[in-house]
């Protein structure tokens, strides 16, 4: 909320050295610009040709991926939440990746939905992520889902805007699919709808079939399905990401279980942007028990 002239009176340095500060601090991922002779703070990274771009030029990159946490929800994980960014600030990630439906919705066609909830209508809804979900020094990145988007058919109102006005470290970037570029690093985060197929790999093999292949897409993400699996396919590293809830008795009805899981993903990257490491670690949670696996 400084001028530039009062930065630099601040801090006693010239102001071509401030600038220069600034394109440090976005190169280590930092949501800050150099707009009209004043330094301004973004509220999502800057999009071009619908790709949101965050300068950084590390070889390493560290990921943390979840998906469907559903807050508000009685079967919600608090609790895992806080120990995953726990987890996520030891070891110096930056950047958290959210495949959708943050919070559960509210599903007006299921009168049996609103007994389900710890709490009930917009605002409170928004209250319960503003406050409960946890904090970070990094960022948040974030994307709608099919709970997510009630709010908008019941009301009008993009619950991801909402989010995203009352806490900088959510970053919210599209309803359903947005394209997020790290560096020089190209993931695509796809949300997705419908049910389960016969096959865990089904939707997502055919979802990749269908992504333009002049568009540099290197990490495919999709939640909704709750469940969890990696695969290699048509050159892109494609992660379906479990869920952070409980079974709830919806979920119970329809013979879905809830695979309550995360990804840890750690990437190496040349000189020209190749991924030619990556290793995804798959962390599950049974009750109060974690499990690892690669």
């Amino acid at each position: 909320k400084k001028t530039l002239l009062e930065i630099c009176e601040t801090l006693e340095l010239k102001d071509y050295e401030v600038i220069g500060l600034v394109e440090l601090m976005k190169q280590d991922g930092e949501l800050l610009d150099y707009v009209n002779g004043e330094i301004v703070k973004l509220k999502k990274p800057i999009e071009n040709f619908g790709v949101y771009s965050i300068p950084d030029n590390t070889h390493h990159l560290s990921l943390l991926m979840i998906s469907d946490s559903h807050l508000t929800n009685k079967a919600d994980r608090i609790d895992i939440l806080n120990y995953l960014y726990d987890k996520a600030e030891s070891k110096g990630i930056k950047y958290v990746l959210h495949c959708g439906d943050v919070l559960d919705g509210i599903y007006v066609n299921r009168p049996q939905h609103i007994y389900e909830l710890r709490c009930v209508g917009f605002d409170e809804h928004l209250d319960y992520v503003v406050n409960k979900y946890p904090h970070f020094s990094g960022k948040t990145f974030f994307i709608g889902g099919n709970h997510m988007d009630t709010y908008f058919k019941n009301g009008g109102s993009d619950m991801g805007k909402a989010i995203s006005r009352e806490r900088e470290d959510l970053v919210y970037l599209n309803p359903d699919t947005a394209d997020l570029k790290i560096g020089k690093v190209g993931i695509h985060m796809h949300h997705g709808g419908g049910g389960r197929s016969y096959s865990l790999s089904y939707k997502l093999q055919r979802y990749v079939e269908t992504l333009p292949q002049d568009k540099k897409i290197d990490i495919v993400m999709q939640g909704h399905f709750h469940n969890a699996m990696y695969m290699y396919y048509m050159g892109k590293h494609c992660f379906q990401v479990g869920a952070l809830e409980d079974d709830t008795p919806f979920s119970r009805s329809m013979g879905f279980k809830n695979e309550k899981s995360c990804y840890w993903v750690d990437v190496e990257v040349d000189d020209k942007g190749n991924i030619y490491s990556i290793e995804p670690t798959l962390e599950v949670f049974e009750g109060k028990k974690l499990i690892r696996r690669r």
